[in-house]
């Protein structure tokens, strides 16, 4: 379903959008969509990365940055 969104942009930056639009044979609606499609899924994707993530360091919490550097090291020899 479409609906109606109303933005301001200053006149110079709304120029530059219609020629570009005109260029490349599309509308400002559907460049602003594609573009918020693609933000809205970037931020989507990262925050599933980062949700899977939650608690694994949790028994590193303790250590000090030393630490946590010679346990990398020996287990990047290791393998």
């Amino acid at each position: 379903m479409k609906t109606t969104l109303n933005l301001r942009f200053d006149k110079d930056t709304i120029e530059a959008a219609k020629e570009y639009a005109s260029r490349k044979q599309t509308s400002i609606s559907e460049i602003v969509e594609a573009y918020l499609k693609k933000l809205t899924s970037r931020e989507k994707k990262k925050n599933f990365v980062s949700d899977s993530l939650i608690g694994v360091l949790k028994e590193y919490k303790s250590l000090t940055d030393e630490e946590i550097k010679t346990l990398y090291i020996k287990g990047k020899h290791n393998a």
